[in-house]
């Protein structure tokens, strides 16, 4: 890998280590996650296909979240110095 790889890694990383701590984020990540909560939990039992729908909802939120820790674990791992 060379300088400039690294180099976008860092920014990528940067970048979205910026995001995981946004106050703005965050609230709005809690506020869209408790939404789909209170949009389950008011679901009549014999809605499956909806309930499916918003845990469905529910898991892209998180995942959308992941992708996050993941740039900023593919940086540190690229720039992790070997053991010997």
């Amino acid at each position: 890998m060379n300088e400039q790889d690294i180099g976008e890694l860092a920014t990528v990383a940067e970048s979205a280590k910026e995001m995981l701590h946004s106050n703005v984020f965050n609230m709005a990540f809690e506020s869209m996650n408790q939404t789909i909560i209170d949009q389950i939990l008011a679901t009549p039992t014999e809605a499956d296909a909806e309930r499916e729908r918003l845990y469905m909802m529910f898991k892209a939120g998180q995942t959308f979240v992941q992708q996050f820790a993941g740039m900023i674990n593919n940086y540190e791992l690229k720039t992790q110095q070997p053991v010997e």
